[in-house]
């Protein structure tokens, strides 16, 4: 008995970590506005581009795509609390780079500009979206670090712009063969993960019942 109240004990703590784990080490969220409706269609019903955050030690990557057939990110703009360098990028890019400070006209002034090094001319026809779904020529990740010796939080990078019509996290520059635009998102969205939390909830409540058996057992 005592053997099956350990294992109830040390399974509960590890289904604490995880939830923990996949709560503060990744976080989604939808751009839902626009600096031009008329040439990129954004809005809270139709989000034209997604962003997920990752943070793990000292490094955070971001991974943005295009919810618009036809359209790619030649920019993308955030912020930090601290020093960030480049370390890799991969997907939709061409010649990337990381830039200093710079505006995401309407959305405002960011610390730092990451430059995909595509352009929506030559290459929008790249993204094809199916059933609301990106493809690989949708998306880009790229991951930065540290400047120094420090472990990130996604709270180190969900900092306002500053100026601008609206503020946000992050905004880009979306564009097309014919049309392009700034998109935003004044009030950043999470993207819920039902599956994986209900998943783990439900493994929670199991070990609890569990451990609330043998213990009332053992005390019975």
């Amino acid at each position: 008995m005592k053997k099956s109240l350990w294992f109830a004990l040390a399974l509960m703590l590890c289904l604490t970590a995880s939830v923990s784990s996949a709560w503060a080490g990744s976080q989604s969220w939808y751009f839902e506005g626009t600096n031009s409706p008329s040439n990129l269609p954004c809005s809270s019903g139709g989000p034209c581009g997604e962003v997920t955050l990752s943070v793990s030690g000292n490094t955070a990557t971001f991974t943005v795509s295009s919810l618009l057939s036809g359209y790619i990110f030649d920019t993308f703009g955030f912020n930090s609390t601290v020093g960030v360098t480049l370390v890799s990028a991969s997907g939709e890019v061409g010649s990337y780079s990381l830039g200093g400070s710079g505006n995401e006209d309407g959305w405002g002034s960011f610390g730092h500009n990451f430059s995909t090094g595509k352009a929506g001319g030559s290459s929008g026809h790249d993204c094809t979206v199916t059933g609301g779904v990106p493809g690989a020529g949708c998306t880009f990740t790229f991951t930065v670090k540290c400047t120094s010796n420090c472990t990130l939080s996604l709270s180190d990078f969900e900092v306002n712009s500053s100026g601008g019509n609206g503020s946000g996290y992050f905004a880009g520059h979306m564009a097309s063969s014919r049309k392009s635009g700034y998109a935003g998102n004044p009030v950043p969205f999470p993207i819920d993960e039902p599956s994986t939390l209900t998943v783990l909830g439900s493994g929670l409540l199991a070990a609890g019942g569990f451990l609330r058996r043998r213990i009332f057992g053992f005390l019975g």
